[in-house]
């Protein structure tokens, strides 16, 4: 319950700091409706059942007629303002800051969260999930508010004039409290439980309509028979839920929906009422009609609120997730000095790192001293750590052993931005984004200019993408999609990479790393590649990571991974005449080179 309310609480501390006068016109909105319903179904009507019974005179009614008249038409241009200007315009808003926090979030946490699937589960439910948990919340306000009110006064109405009709009240509301929380209990549990079913589910349909998937399913048919039978399994699991809670969700639906108000009010207090009426004359039709409408509307009220308790739980699970995601406090502590000498060095002292504490070692022992100027080859088949070692580097992940130094200075000490804004980096797994082939290449907001255009341009044509080519429409302002834009167009993998690539000649860093970064390349477009990522680098440190050996040959100091380990190290020409394992890949792959 306690952290319900906080969870609600800090919803609260959100609309009011995103939009302060919307949230309290949302208040006063409830409140005087409410109010107003008071008015209408229990002043103006007990007056005219009154005055019909007692044949007072007609202009008394006629002015309280109009008066409510008009009353009704202020409540209801009120209402027009708040529900069809308002709350349109500030919806919108609402979402865009939500989501906007936790953007800023998910671009901050660290890179080990997305080897955590339970973290990455709930990061999932925080991005699918703050739209709607804005809008339960602005429903289940709108009602709490409402609810509360009316119950106030009507409670201070038959705290006056009938105590017997509070106790019904109450015992619709602890039965109706009992049963929804139940059955809402169930529902929470339900959609925890679907929610990896769910996924795996939307994941096969993005399988069946992305273009990336489009030509591996035609090829390959049996991979899309596969896949239609998990999204068959994934259809029984969430059968098999909907068997599982069903019966008790149809249960406790009956009793809230039926036993908890209709049944108590008109098959027990109504003919109580009038039991009293006829045998005692206590009480008046027109009190009898007041009465039993107070009772049926505060006895609703009271309802709604008890079955909103555990609504307002369910989303509060939600809106738990995203702040214990907007919460999480990242492990890769950023330092507190700046980067004020130019790189001379880089030194990997006894680096170990495994990606789960107490989990397997994926780097042990490494050693490594990579000097200003020089030029590094990382080799080794897959799987031998090269890219986790990437990773180390740009600190995107820290060592579980050992130190990493630059010019003798623990990396942890370092401003993390200025740290890793040092790199120029091609990533093997590299992703091109759906916006146009200067931004690809900038990674930043573009400036447009004739010097940025021509930094742009030089990059594309060092890492060997010939604009021209292509005929594109825009040149280097073609978007890269064609599923948001007519003109775009869709690279290859190869002419992908090379985009990449430009992204690294782009930033001119002191140090570039490249991961793979010709894998996709065929080997005359490789050599071409490397041969210009040579001259352009020339007084750089390149760091290339490779299970090919073709950019190797002119390294200065070659580094051979097995298993997590360096086993060999040296220049080409002492490694191949060592005859060992690095001589053994190179003679296996010499033919492409040779």
């Amino acid at each position: 319950m306690k952290e319900s309310i906080r969870n609600q609480w800090y919803m609260v501390k959100f609309c009011m700091e995103a939009s302060p006068l919307h949230f309290l016109y949302h208040i006063v909105i409830c409140v005087g409706l409410e109010i107003f319903i008071f008015l209408e179904h229990t002043v103006w009507i007990g007056y005219n059942l009154d005055a019909a019974e007692q044949n007072r005179n007609f202009s008394r009614v006629l002015v309280m007629t109009v008066g409510m008249v008009v009353l009704l038409a202020f409540h209801q241009l009120c209402s027009s303002i708040y529900f069809y200007w308002s709350t349109t315009k500030i919806k919108p808003l609402l979402y865009q800051k939500l989501q906007a926090r936790i953007y800023e979030k998910a671009k901050a946490v660290d890179i080990a969260c997305y080897d955590d699937p339970q973290y990455y589960n709930e990061f999932i439910l925080s991005t699918t999930q703050a739209n709607q948990c804005i809008d339960r919340f602005y429903d289940d306000s709108y009602s709490v508010i409402r609810y509360v009110t009316c119950l106030l006064i009507d409670f201070v109405y038959l705290s006056v004039n009938s105590w017997a009709s509070l106790i019904v009240v109450l015992i619709c509301f602890l039965s109706k409290f009992w049963s929804s929380r139940a059955y809402y209990r169930l529902v929470t549990n339900k959609k925890l439980d679907a929610n990896i079913s769910e996924r795996k589910r939307k994941y096969q349909h993005r399988v069946f309509y992305l273009h990336d998937y489009a030509k591996e399913l035609r090829i390959n048919k049996k991979i899309g028979d596969m896949l239609m039978q998990d999204f068959q399994d994934c259809n029984e699991e969430l059968a098999q839920l909907n068997r599982h809670y069903g019966r008790r969700l149809a249960i406790y639906g009956f009793i809230k929906d039926y036993l908890s108000g209709n049944f108590i009010i008109y098959a027990i207090y109504l003919p109580i009422l009038i039991f009293v009426y006829q045998a005692y004359g206590g009480v008046t039709l027109s009190g009898i009609v007041i009465l039993n409408n107070m009772v049926r509307y505060m006895s609703k009220r009271g309802n709604k609120l008890a079955e909103l308790a555990p609504q307002l739980e369910m989303n509060s699970t939600f809106v738990g997730k995203i702040r214990s995601f907007l919460g999480y406090q990242v492990k890769i502590k950023d330092g507190e000095e700046s980067m004020q000498e130019e790189f001379e060095e880089l030194t990997l002292e006894n680096v170990s790192f495994a990606y789960t504490q107490g989990g397997r070692e994926i780097l042990h022992d490494i050693n490594m001293q990579i000097r200003k100027g020089q030029k590094i080859a990382i080799v080794g088949y897959n799987g031998a750590g090269k890219s986790t070692l990437v990773k180390l580097l740009l600190r995107l992940y820290d060592p579980t052993g050992g130190e990493i130094r630059r010019n003798g200075r623990n990396i942890q000490e370092f401003h993390l931005k200025d740290y890793q804004g040092d790199f120029g980096t091609v990533f093997q797994d590299y992703k091109m984004y759906a916006a146009t082939i200067r931004e690809n290449v900038v990674m930043d907001v573009c400036e447009h200019s004739k010097e940025e255009t021509y930094q742009v341009e030089k990059a594309l044509h060092r890492a060997r993408f010939a604009v021209d080519d292509y005929k594109l429409k825009y040149q280097i302002d073609t978007p890269l999609t064609t599923e948001f834009e007519a003109q775009g167009v869709n690279l290859s993998g190869g002419e992908g990479q090379k985009v990449a690539i430009a992204r690294s000649f782009y930033r001119n860093k002191a140090v570039m790393i490249m991961d793979e970064p010709s894998s996709a390349l065929d080997p005359m477009a490789e050599y071409q590649l490397n041969q210009a990522i040579h001259q352009i680098a020339e007084d750089k440190t390149v760091i290339f990571i490779s299970h090919r050996l073709s950019t190797t040959r002119d390294a200065d100091c070659i580094y051979m991974m097995e298993n997590g380990r360096i086993i060999e190290h040296g220049t080409h020409e002492k490694l191949l005449n060592s005859g060992g394992k690095y001589s053994k890949m190179w003679n296996v792959q010499a033919g492409r080179y040779v």
